[in-house]
C-alpha cells in the first residue's frame, strides 16, 4: 500500500483527477471510501497544497449553495436556537491560489431579520465580503472542510425595520443604533467560520457553522439513524410571540416524493407550522423583513397545529417543486394565539426535521 501511495505522490495529475471525480456532482455515490486510496496521510499533509484546494472548493460551493437555498440561520453558539435568519440573494467566489497565500473570497448580498429584547425584530440589507483560510482534514470516513474566517467586511449595511416603538423613535435617548446591532448579529454569525463535512457512502454532506472539531458533528436536535429519506434541515428555533420564522429551500424533485416533517414545541403552548410554495414563501420573507407584524398568507397548501408535549410527525404529499416552511407564533395566521407581546413574550423553543423521500 506504502508503495501505491508514493506512486500516487509521483503523479499528481492521477491524483487531482481522483479527487476533482470525488467532488464532481455527478459522484455524489462515490461517496469518501473511494478517497480512502489516497490515504489520509496524504491529504492531511500540509505540503499537497494544489490537491486539497480542489476539495476546499467544493466545500465553498456548498456554502454559497446552502446560503441561497436555505437562508443562514443567525445564532451565537451551536445548540442555541436561531435568533434571526438572512437570505442571500447573490454569492460569488474568487479563488486567490498564490504560492504563499491561499484564501477564498466570499462576496454575498441579500436580507434577513434578527431579534433582540431592546428592538424586537429588526429586518436589514446587508452586502459584504469575506476573506477565509481554508483548511482540510480526513477523520476515518469523514472529510472536515474547514473555512476560518480572515476578515469580514460588511461594505453596505442598512435597515429596513425596527419593529420596537420604544427603540425606533427612541434612538437619540436611548442610544439604541439599529444599524449597530443588526450588524453585530450578522458579523457575529459571519466570523465564526463554517465546516463542511462530507461522510457515508451515499456522498452526503453536513454543513456547520462555526470551527467543527475533528471527528464530531454539528449540533443537531434529532438523531437520523439509517433513513432512505434525504434530510434537508435538522434545526432549532427560537420565535418569540407576535415572530415568525422561515426556512427555505425544500426541494421535493420527483412526482412520486413527498415530504416528512418532525417538530417538538417548549416554551410556549403552540405555534402554528405551515408549508408554502416557495415563491409566496419569499414574498412574505420580504415583507417580514420591512414591515412590523407578520406576514399572512392568502393561502398554504398545508397547516398543522404544533403543540407542547405532542410531537409532530407528518407526512406531506406536496406537488414536485421548492416550498418554504413557515413557523408563526402570533395570532394572525392559523390556531394558535399566543399573549400580547407587552405582557408576556413566551418564547416558542421549536426542533424541527424537514425530509424528502418516496411516498408510502
Amino acid at each position: 500500500m506504502q508503495a501505491k501511495v508514493e506512486d500516487m505522490r509521483r503523479r499528481p495529475l492521477v491524483v487531482l483527477f481522483v479527487l476533482l471525480s470525488l467532488v464532481s456532482c455527478g459522484q455524489e455515490r462515490m461517496g469518501t471510501r473511494a478517497i480512502s486510496v489516497l490515504s489520509s496521510g496524504v491529504i492531511n499533509d500540509p505540503s499537497n497544497k494544489s490537491l486539497r484546494f480542489d476539495l476546499l472548493k467544493f466545500g465553498l460551493e456548498q456554502f454559497c449553495r446552502e446560503m441561497q437555498r436555505t437562508g443562514l440561520a443567525l445564532k451565537m453558539r451551536d445548540g442555541e436556537p436561531n435568533i434571526g435568519r438572512f437570505a442571500a440573494t447573490s454569492c460569488q467566489s474568487q479563488i486567490l491560489d498564490e504560492p504563499n497565500r491561499q484564501t477564498i473570497l466570499v462576496r454575498y448580498a441579500g436580507r434577513g431579520f434578527g431579534w433582540t429584547n431592546v428592538t424586537q425584530r429588526v429586518g436589514f440589507e446587508s452586502q459584504g465580503l469575506i476573506e477565509y483560510a481554508p483548511d482540510f482534514q480526513m477523520h476515518g470516513d469523514a472529510m472536515y472542510i474547514y473555512f476560518r474566517p480572515r476578515n469580514v467586511d460588511a461594505t453596505r449595511f442598512s435597515t429596513l425595520l425596527v419593529e420596537s416603538f420604544v427603540a425606533s423613535t427612541g434612538i437619540n435617548l436611548t442610544g439604541v443604533r439599529p444599524d449597530d446591532i443588526g450588524k453585530s448579529i450578522v458579523d457575529a454569525q459571519l466570523k465564526r467560520g463554517f465546516t463542511v463535512i462530507r461522510y457515508s457512502e451515499r456522498g452526503e454532506t453536513d454543513l456547520g457553522l462555526g470551527i467543527v472539531p475533528l471527528g464530531q458533528r454539528p449540533f443537531r436536535p434529532f438523531q437520523v439513524q439509517a433513513s432512505e429519506r434525504v434530510t434537508l434541515d435538522n434545526d432549532r428555533t427560537e420565535v418569540h410571540a407576535g415572530q415568525q420564522d422561515y426556512i427555505g429551500g425544500i426541494n421535493v424533485d420527483e412526482d412520486d416524493q413527498a415530504l416528512y416533517v418532525t417538530a417538538t414545541v417548549d416554551g410556549a403552548p403552540a405555534v402554528d407550522l405551515l408549508v408554502v410554495p416557495r415563491a409566496i414563501g419569499d414574498g412574505l420573507f420580504v415583507k417580514y423583513t420591512s414591515t412590523a407584524g407578520p406576514a399572512v398568507p392568502t393561502a398554504a397548501p398545508f397547516a398543522a397545529l404544533l403543540q407542547a408535549g405532542t410531537p409532530l410527525r407528518q407526512y406531506i404529499p406536496v406537488p414536485r417543486g421548492s416550498y418554504t416552511l413557515i413557523l408563526d407564533h402570533s395570532a394572525a395566521v392559523g390556531s394558535a394565539n399566543p399573549p400580547v407581546v407587552a405582557l408576556d413574550d413566551r418564547a416558542a423553543r421549536v426542533d424541527y426535521l424537514i425530509q424528502v423521500g418516496d411516498r408510502p
